[in-house]
């Protein structure tokens, strides 16, 4: 995920979560709506830092055994054309 891309989960996360607790009637007065926002927000930070983590270990994993090939690379082994 790039930042952008993480950036804007989160903001559709508060909306989305805002909305459900308007609707379910958690959020009556702002006091709960800053509570709600703050677990909300440590839970997305957690989920995001777990995620990059795992995917920065696969990434090195990967480049360590030299399984990342370039599918779009000219091919070694070329045939010479005969004249």
């Amino acid at each position: 995920m790039t930042k952008v891309s993480v950036v804007l989960y989160f903001w559709v996360l508060v909306v989305a979560t805002l909305l459900f607790a308007k609707t379910a009637g958690l959020a009556e007065d702002n006091e709960a709506i800053i509570k709600i926002l703050v677990v909300v927000t440590i839970l997305y930070v957690g989920v995001v830092m777990i995620s990059r983590s795992k995917g920065r270990a696969l990434e090195e994993k990967r480049s360590a055994a030299g399984n990342r090939k370039n599918p779009f690379a000219p091919s070694e082994k070329r045939k010479k054309k005969r004249k």
